[in-house]
């Protein structure tokens, strides 16, 4: 039946007087294994003692005997003689229980030391170890994580009981089933394989495709460009040719025979049709919109704005070119111009 008895742990008042007692145990040890050839010098001392002692036992024989006849007093009345004293040189080889116990917490301390840097590199070890492999319960893997096949280069030190067992029980069915694991190794490897193919394909063709829709974008911008250069030309060409026109009063002109800053033409044309956004993508080439451009584009933008402004401004057009608008179109003509004069206006005023 186990003890009952209730151990405290030592207070340091205690501990410290256990270690002073260890010292005095320790010095008295000391002490006892120098003893031995102190006392056979001593013992050596006492037999010559002897020795002349009995070399003179008759003499002091006859002493006493002539003491007690001439009446000299004796050794009873006086008493045994002392005995000899301890020597001064044993009084000076009492141990110094201070300089042991001094001693023995230095090397104690020392110890602890050791000890200590021991416990530092064994961590750093252990720490080196768990750094240098890492290994995930198959219970905590998710997202694909719990088919990968890490059994070739897994360490069974770091793995749980579970997971052990079941490395275990895998390679006991790779022993016994050779050229099955092969089989299924090298199905593994084909499908590894028709993956990376698939995946290969997909890239390819992502990039193709992406290829090809940059190669339309590219194409229709040129498209766009071109077609944005031929209605400047006729743009221009309609407007040196209304300009070069002899008699004005006997060519009647419409609102959609007036050529008009925009993109869209013809019988559709309408004063909505003259926005900023259209008036500024037919002025201002894509080259010249939104990004850093060389002084010579700059120069070119601002001569086709004033350009523009002098064909609109209200009173040269009023004397070259509303005299040969249709009576019908007139108002409809002057409300264009007007929009047309303001938004170039804020086109060379803002910069664009």
């Amino acid at each position: 039946m186990p003890s009952s008895k209730l151990h405290l742990k030592p207070t340091p008042a205690e501990e410290a007087e256990h270690e002073w007692r260890k010292a005095q145990k320790a010095a008295r040890r000391a002490a006892k294994k120098r003893r031995p050839n102190e006392y056979s010098s001593d013992e050596d001392g006492r037999a010559k003692r002897r020795r002349a002692d009995s070399s003179h036992s008759h003499t002091g024989t006859t002493h006493k005997q002539a003491h007690d006849e001439y009446g000299f007093d004796t050794e009873e009345e006086y008493g045994p003689p002392p005995p000899p004293s301890v020597s001064s040189s044993h009084r000076a080889r009492k141990p110094d229980y201070d300089h042991i116990y001094a001693q023995m917490q230095e090397e104690r301390f020392r110890e602890k030391m050791w000890g200590a840097l021991e416990d530092d590199e064994r961590l750093d070890a252990v720490e080196s170890r768990l750094n240098a492999y890492a290994h995930v319960p198959r219970r905590w893997r998710g997202g694909g994580m719990d088919r990968m096949d890490d059994d070739a280069d897994i360490n069974p030190q770091m793995m749980e009981d579970e997971d052990y067992a079941e490395w275990i029980r895998a390679g006991m069915w790779r022993k016994q089933h050779a050229a099955d694991h092969a089989e299924q190794t090298r199905k593994e490897a084909e499908k590894a394989a028709r993956r990376a193919y698939e995946e290969a394909i997909r890239e390819e063709t992502s990039r193709l495709e992406k290829a090809a829709e940059e190669d339309r974008m590219r194409r229709k911008r040129g498209r766009d460009r071109k077609r944005e250069a031929e209605a400047r030309e006729q743009y221009n060409a309609q407007w040196k040719k209304l300009l070069e026109a002899g008699e004005p009063l006997h060519q009647q002109i419409g609102f959609s025979d007036v050529p008009w800053p925009v993109m869209k033409t013809g019988d559709a044309m309408s004063v909505a049709d003259l926005s900023l956004q259209a008036i500024s993508t037919f002025l201002v080439p894509a080259e010249g919109r939104d990004q850093e451009v060389d002084a010579e584009t700059v120069k070119r933008r601002k001569d086709r704005l004033r350009e523009t402004m002098l064909r609109f401004h209200p009173d040269k057009f009023e004397g070259r070119i509303m005299v040969r608008v249709r009576e019908a179109d007139r108002e409809k003509v002057r409300e264009a111009v007007g929009v047309v004069v303001r938004i170039v206006s804020e086109l060379m005023g803002g910069g664009k």
